[in-house]
């Protein structure tokens, strides 16, 4: 009678197939929506040259803020979507990428530019019904800034998700589970945090009116609030590659952008009873108001911290691979 191999692998724990690494698909996207947006940028300083009369510097230091922000919105949600797409629909990439990235490039432009003369017209009306001055000025701020996210949807997002569907007989399946370092994650948590912070900070902006907007955009107070954004991401960076496991079992983006969300209501909610209270001491001029202002800004970087790992717990729930 003969005795078993003591060292022949158990049938219940036989190897599961290896984890599949990350698509080139979604960063070669991300480029060409960067690429798209330089386009824009262009055509709107080639547009500036046409006038003589017009202050090219200060209409750059507010525009500046806007086009960086834009720039890494357009970048991050190209590279999110794309990535939700093909974990989503099974798909591990596309036999001809750059046909994908030119007819995306293509229809963004056609689809802006169409968009663009349409809302000029939207324009003029919201102008004509609301006024430029008290609340209706607010209310065609508002408005504006909720059409400028939907126009990008529309020209970003959803030409995005035609390309991909059109195309998509022409897609490799995958073979297996998609592996994800914690660096990637996190790197897309941090910047999701920060496009968020930014579109909120725009809309603040646009709704005070454009002196303020010149002052937050001159000199000392674009340089701090650039300042104040890296701050931000690192930290968030940081404890978000702390919270997750080095390798993560799938990409999860719509997980993903709720923990965002989650992680940014906690860290607005704890700064908003603060903030008022910083600003009624500059208001009424107690001393130490300026060290106490410090003193809040130190503290809500450190309260990204806990807020992070809370919202990634609650909402993301990382699978290690």
């Amino acid at each position: 009678m003969s005795q078993a191999n003591p060292f022949e692998p158990l049938p219940t724990m036989a190897t599961t197939p290896g984890l599949r690494e990350w698509p080139a698909l979604p960063r070669q996207f991300a480029w060409v929506a960067a690429l798209v947006w330089l386009i824009g940028i262009a055509s709107t300083l080639v547009t500036w040259s046409l006038y003589d009369d017009l202050d090219y510097a200060d209409l750059l230091r507010q525009m500046a803020p806007f086009w960086l922000g834009h720039l890494l919105l357009s970048t991050l949600a190209a590279y999110w979507a794309t990535s939700i797409y093909l974990e989503r629909q099974g798909l591990a990439g596309y036999p001809q990428p750059a046909l994908l990235m030119l007819a995306y490039g293509l229809a963004w432009l056609v689809v802006s530019w169409a968009l663009g003369y349409a809302l000029s017209f939207l324009y003029m009306w919201l102008y004509e019904k609301t006024g430029s001055y008290g609340a209706g000025r607010v209310l065609s701020d508002a408005l504006w800034w909720l059409v400028g996210l939907v126009r990008f949807a529309v020209e970003a997002l959803l030409t995005l998700w035609l390309v991909l569907h059109l195309f998509r007989r022409k897609a490799r399946p995958a073979e297996a589970a998609l592996r994800v370092s914690a660096t990637t994650l996190a790197r897309c948590f941090a910047l999701g945090l920060v496009v968020i912070s930014l579109q909120l900070n725009a809309l603040v902006v646009r709704l005070f009116g454009g002196m303020l907007a010149s002052e937050l955009a001159d000199g000392w107070s674009l340089l701090s609030a650039l300042v104040s954004t890296g701050l931000f991401m690192l930290v968030t960076f940081f404890a978000a590659r702390s919270a997750l496991p080095v390798q993560v079992r799938g990409f999860n983006g719509g997980r993903l952008a709720l923990a965002c969300l989650i992680t940014f209501a906690l860290w607005f909610g704890s700064a908003v009873p603060g903030a008022i209270i910083v600003l009624a001491t500059l208001w009424f001029g107690f001393a130490g108001s300026l060290v106490l202002l410090g003193l809040f800004a130190v503290l809500q970087l450190a309260l990204l911290w806990p807020f992070t790992r809370l919202g990634l717990r609650w909402a993301y729930r990382a699978q290690a691979a």
